[in-house]
């Protein structure tokens, strides 16, 4: 294992539903380099040492410079909440957060890793704190620490995919004032929406690849194995194919303007400006074009790697491409600093 002592990153090690997404990036914001990147699948319902024997493989051959990790959780057994308080400290604070924080989530608290951070204002005359909270199932991180640990490597930071994606996109100098990010995967989509210094909202959905997998092999009678070669490979199939990814397509895009409905409406202040797409099945026929038909505002796909150097004597830029919907996580991941 390479060491440079200039170097304060993370490995991006994105465990997901279906695939072990790995990046590494050397350099910091707006000049991050391109050092390692692999995915591997798994099988479903894999087991601990199902996804221990993946990361081994993406692991394999390289050179790293690190064996600390970034990773990321989403779904049910994660929530992300905005609390406002009066202006309190130390374990006021804390007591409050937590108290209310066991309100508002769906799972026992006392099961779960919670975390949070204070949001400075921009109004330096408010007496209120703005708060972002932070609560995950014990069992959802336990898991992942301990497959990350049993392939020799350290996890550091353990972050909620879609805040994670968020700070990535923040790196760019070009966005309009309020965006959002939406990252499509095999089990669900995260959507998060945000203005820069304010406190963002998050939410899970679980349209994403898997529905469209299962809804061709519905409307096609058909093993969803062979369901899915052909969303990855021909989606355009025939007729029958076409309308059912539509249909999951349209709930999708309704689950979206659900989610920005409720960020503006909830006293964020702002609409949404832009839209970002990401993950494995971001790039599924028509998913741009209709989110962006529906909303009315303008939607692109985007991924971290957009943003990093690739050495073309080292990589091949053309399967990096290819690859950068599906490790869009992992890159987000990659470009968070070590904590120490």
């Amino acid at each position: 294992m390479r060491q440079t002592e200039q170097h304060r990153g993370l490995i991006g090690l994105d465990i997901g539903s279906t695939s072990v997404k790995l990046v590494e990036l050397s350099g910091k914001p707006g000049s991050f380099a391109l050092e390692n990147i692999a995915v591997v699948a798994v099988p479903d319902d894999a087991s601990s040492s199902a996804y221990g024997q993946a990361i081994s493989l993406a692991l394999e051959g390289k050179e790293l410079q690190t064996d600390r990790v970034a990773t990321s959780a989403s779904g049910r057994k994660v929530a992300v909440r905005g609390m406002r308080f009066p202006a309190l400290s130390g374990k006021e604070l804390v007591g409050a957060i937590r108290y209310e924080g066991s309100q508002v989530i769906a799972f026992d608290i006392e099961d779960a890793y919670c975390d949070h951070c204070v949001i400075e204002s921009s109004d330096p005359h408010t007496e209120l704190m703005d708060i972002l909270f932070v609560v995950a199932r014990k069992e959802a991180i336990d898991f992942k620490t301990h497959v990350i640990e049993g392939a020799g490597l350290e996890p550091r930071v353990v972050g909620v995919d879609a805040l994670m994606l968020l700070n990535a996109l923040f790196q760019r100098d070009d966005l309009p004032e309020t965006v959002g990010v939406v990252n499509i995967g095999a089990a669900n989509t995260s959507i998060g929406i945000a203005r820069r210094d304010s406190v963002p909202f998050v939410r899970d959905v679980d349209v994403a690849g898997n529905s469209y997998t299962e809804a061709i092999a519905a409307a096609m009678s058909i093993e969803i194995d062979e369901a899915e070669k052909i969303k990855i490979t021909d989606p355009d199939h025939d007729a029958t194919t076409i309308r059912a990814t539509q249909h999951v397509t349209r709930h999708l895009v309704n689950q979206v303007s659900r989610s920005l409905m409720y960020y503006q409406t909830r006293g964020q202040g702002t609409p949404v400006d832009a839209l970002y797409l990401c993950g494995g099945s971001s790039s599924l026929p028509a998913v741009e074009q209709d989110i962006a038909k529906t909303l009315g505002i303008p939607v692109e796909h985007w991924s971290p790697l957009e943003q990093v150097s690739v050495d073309d004597a080292r990589f091949d830029a053309g399967a990096v491409a290819k690859l950068s919907p599906v490790t869009s996580l992992a890159a987000a991941l990659a470009m968070k600093p070590d904590p120490n």
